[in-house]
């Protein structure tokens, strides 16, 4: 099943923030209508994948999720 969330959080590099970024759980999103590519953020982060990442600094992501919601 696909899922979107909305997370906020902030660059690793300079620590400014960015919220409102959306997000899926599928590396390629098949459900038509939803949102267009050009709105997702990133692929492949499911809810498992933004509860290990949530305030953690220690991921290959250049950036660090603060906060998240399904949408």
């Amino acid at each position: 099943m696909i899922q979107f969330f909305e997370i906020s959080g902030y660059w690793k590099d300079n620590k400014e923030e960015f919220e409102g970024f959306i997000v899926t759980n599928l590396d390629n999103p098949t459900e038509e209508g939803l949102y267009q590519e050009e709105d997702i953020f990133f692929y492949g982060l499911g809810e498992k994948d933004l509860e290990d990442a949530l305030n953690n600094e220690d991921t290959i992501h250049d950036f660090v999720i603060t906060n998240y919601t399904e949408i």
